[in-house]
């Protein structure tokens, strides 16, 4: 079997899985390869004269002044509010359901051919239809592209009363060629971008979700995705390619890594990392000297990386470990945890109760009567 070459914008053509080595911490097979991107065809997006190697028009400068960060005091209702519960949705349980992506990506040169792929609602068992409820998103480590990602982080065990939504990857002969991982390490040309926001906007038409407390978390792979959306996703702007009604507040990540310096980042945004200094698939650094300078940058925090911190945490579990940046706005913290000896592990006993406390610390202060 023979995998088709994909045209970019340069007109070079490259195999893509020639992506930045090293970086998702997943073994690439020639057998995959060929699986991936057989019949296949990837390159410029119908229509599209020329193919320039600048910034697509989507992707906004940070604190662009069309960036507004939404109230972080009060509570946002969504679309969804005082709707009934879509047919075949259970409740205290994960129910799937699929979209339709046309394949567009941020490069305005660079598309894939049009494909479904699913995505899990879990409702706590109490659902109101006219009470907004929290969204975490949840994405997965590098695996199986055809498992459910139902099984990352049950966060669900430590707070029942939230909504929570588990992306698939996604699906066989879309990037990234021959990785069962989702599409973390190739910036504006990923597929992610334009998939996250069709989930983002349809679970605020769909659910009552409060849309000033959207948040994204993952491990491995799935921690690339939650920096690239609490990127991407912060705060709302109209101009915004993708997703322009959809805000993330703050994400939430084991391992992973940096954005890449093609996708710039939007409004300020909460940020907890969990990383090990004995992580050798995803050095520490990659998120200690890149992702937290850029959070701690855009979210005026005096000081930057030398700025005042504090131990963090309600146990000596978390204390130990995390450590927030103290003079950061109150309603974006910023906290990093640096463990040792837990190498590439999702670390669940330390995450599920971390990422809760996290998510608690940007509660509504003003709640409606």
């Amino acid at each position: 079997m023979t995998g088709k070459k994909l045209a970019w914008c340069s007109r070079a053509l490259v195999l893509l899985a020639f992506a930045v080595p090293g970086l998702s911490g997943c073994t690439t097979s020639d057998s995959l390869v060929d699986q991936a991107v057989a019949a296949t065809t990837f390159g410029p997006e119908p229509g599209a004269n020329t193919c320039a190697a600048t910034a697509d028009a989507g992707v906004q400068a940070a604190n662009s002044p069309t960036v507004t960060n939404p109230d972080a005091t009060g509570v946002a209702p969504s679309a969804g509010c005082n709707k009934p519960i879509p047919n075949g949705q259970l409740l205290a349980k994960y129910s799937p359901y699929t979209l339709h992506a046309p394949g567009k990506t941020l490069d305005a040169c660079f598309s894939v051919q049009e494909y479904d792929r699913q995505y899990f609602v879990w409702l706590p068992k109490d659902y109101d239809p006219a009470k907004p409820y929290r969204v975490t998103f949840l994405f997965m480590g590098c695996g199986d592209r055809n498992a459910a990602a139902t099984a990352t982080y049950k966060l669900m065990t430590a707070d029942p009363e939230s909504i929570y939504v588990s992306v698939n990857m996604p699906p066989d002969g879309l990037p990234p060629a021959g990785k069962p991982c989702y599409d973390n390490t190739v910036g504006q040309q990923s597929v992610e971008w334009e998939f996250m926001g069709l989930v983002g906007s349809q679970i605020q038409k769909d659910f009552c979700v409060d849309e000033n407390r959207l948040f994204v978390s993952g491990y491995s792979s799935g921690a690339w995705i939650s920096n690239m959306f609490g990127c991407y996703f912060a705060g709302r702007d109209p101009n915004r390619k993708f997703g322009a009604d959809f805000s993330v507040r703050g994400q939430a990540s084991v391992t992973g890594g940096p954005v890449l310096p093609d996708v710039q980042c939007a409004g300020k945004e909460a940020a907890l990392w969990i990383h090990d200094s004995d992580d050798k698939e995803n050095i520490i650094g990659g998120n200690s000297g890149t992702s937290l300078p850029r959070v701690l940058a855009v979210n005026g925090c005096a000081g930057g990386l030398n700025g005042p911190k504090a131990p963090w945490g309600s146990t000596s579990a978390m204390s130990s470990v995390c450590q927030q940046y103290t003079a950061c706005p109150a309603d974006y913290p910023v906290i990093f945890c640096a463990t040792s000896t837990k190498g590439h592990s999702s670390q669940d006993d330390l995450a599920l109760p971390t990422f809760i406390a996290f998510e608690n610390l940007m509660n509504p202060t003003t709640i409606p009567k």
